[in-house]
């Protein structure tokens, strides 16, 4: 290369020419996402091209942010006067990013990747998808490129210059990427966290009956995302605890099927409200629920008004703590009326286990277990010996026995009609009592 060459090549930046000199050999510098700064501070050799060259675009950063935005627009239709982000938005947050790396590569002090984190987080708050903000992200890296690759003039050592800090400046750019998405999906993060207390808390108001007036009640039911008006009903199904998912898959599935409905953990149950249609109708909500149960589920009646579901849920609890949990039932209210009845009068039920069962109960709880669970399947199978035998796998003669045992600590006989339906309603009292007492620990 001639003396002309090497110490005169020039390239134009707008009206200025920046002398381009032979690059030095330049070390690879990290940059550290994390602390939003580079990992070291070595020296960066002032005669570089592609600290030359960033200078120059510093000094001419509004050109750079109007061609970049212009780029960005037309390319991408949601940013722009149509789109969720403005075009003042898009050139002030392209100003600030811009500045940022271009100081970086220039060895100037520079905010780090700071403001792409907060890039990301305005645009998730706009609700623009994350692929749209890094292909703007993209399209900005290559307007900066290509305005750099113009800069060389042709240049030979600058273009050596340029590719030799390439990797330098794609790794970069990848930091500032990935810093946006960072804070793209805290935002969302957040978001979501949101939702999900604004909705838990919409639902609790409206099964505490303390939503009051139409506009509250519309909001209530705009937060959970249940239609108003509609047709509605409420289900609480029974489970040993939080841990455990008492109707497992089922908001998904009513979701796939185009139902919306809200649902909520509590300590022994789960409960929720289902937005029935006419084609998905209670029956068949029942169906869906049989084929999930994992424990005892309660149905309340269908109702037309969210103002009235506090009391839908109340009945769904009874008609839930009717149900045969050693089955699975699903129950709707109207359909288990005389469990309901026992369900609905905890004073009584607790009268009626302690008079009728009452020995029963007081027995250590292998032995309490094995009669109640022999009376059980005593009333579920008619009464047959046999049946009962095989089910229970032990000895018709040991079925015999049970079945005496309970007659000589209760005084019932399951030979009399009327007292046999004693320890039946006995028997129901004492499972519903079971759930009361679950509930009310829950609530309390």
């Amino acid at each position: 290369m001639t003396d002309s060459t090497s110490g005169a090549a020039r390239m134009a930046c707008g009206n200025t020419l920046i002398p381009c000199t032979p690059t030095a050999r330049v070390e690879d510098r990290r940059f550290d996402a994390d602390a939003g700064s580079p990992a070291d501070d070595r020296y960066m050799d002032p005669g570089d091209f592609v600290v030359q060259t960033c200078h120059a675009l510093l000094e001419n950063i509004d050109t750079l942010v109007d061609e970049v935005a212009r780029e960005i627009m037309r390319e991408e239709p949601t940013y722009g006067a149509a789109g969720a982000v403005a075009a003042a938005d898009l050139r002030n947050n392209n100003r600030e990013n811009l500045r940022g790396v271009l100081a970086h590569l220039a060895g100037k002090p520079s905010t780090g990747t700071a403001f792409a984190v907060a890039t990301g987080r305005l645009r998730a708050e706009q609700g623009v998808p994350l692929p749209i903000v890094l292909r703007a992200y993209r399209i900005g890296t290559r307007v900066v490129w290509d305005r750099m690759v113009v800069m060389t003039g042709g240049d030979s050592v600058a273009a050596q210059s340029l590719l030799s800090r390439a990797s330098d400046i794609w790794r970069l750019v990848d930091d500032y990427s990935q810093a946006l998405t960072s804070g793209y999906q805290e935002s969302i993060a957040e978001q979501h966290r949101r939702d999900a207390s604004a909705r838990a808390a919409a639902l609790e108001a409206l099964l505490r009956g303390e939503v009051e007036g139409a506009e509250r009640l519309r909001a209530c039911a705009d937060t959970i995302r249940i239609p108003i008006p509609g047709s509605y009903t409420v289900v609480c199904a029974a489970a040993e605890s939080t841990a455990v998912e008492p109707i497992p898959g089922t908001a998904e599935t009513l979701s796939t099927l185009g139902i919306r409905s809200a649902w909520q953990t509590r300590l022994h149950s789960g409960v929720g409200i289902v937005a029935l249609t006419e084609s998905f109708t209670i029956e068949r909500l029942g169906g869906l629920l049989r084929e999930r149960a994992r424990d005892a589920v309660g149905i309340s009646p269908v109702f037309g008004d969210l103002a009235h579901a506090h009391t839908a849920l109340r009945k769904a609890e009874l008609a839930c703590a009717a149900a045969d949990s050693g089955e699975r039932e699903v129950l709707r209210y109207e359909q288990g009326l005389l469990g309901v009845l026992i369900a609905s009068s905890p004073e009584v039920a607790h009268s009626l286990v302690e008079e009728v069962l009452g020995p029963i109960m007081a027995l250590h709880e292998h032995d309490r277990t094995t009669l109640l669970t022999t009376l059980s399947a005593w009333f579920r199978w008619g009464g047959n010996i046999t049946d009962l035998s095989e089910r229970l796998f032990v000895h018709r003669n040991t079925v015999r026995f049970r079945l005496n045992r309970i007659t000589e600590l209760t005084g019932k006989n399951l030979s009399v009609p009327g007292e046999a339906t004693e320890l039946h309603f006995a028997l129901r009292a004492a499972n519903i009592v079971r759930q009361l007492t679950s509930w009310t620990a829950t609530h309390n």
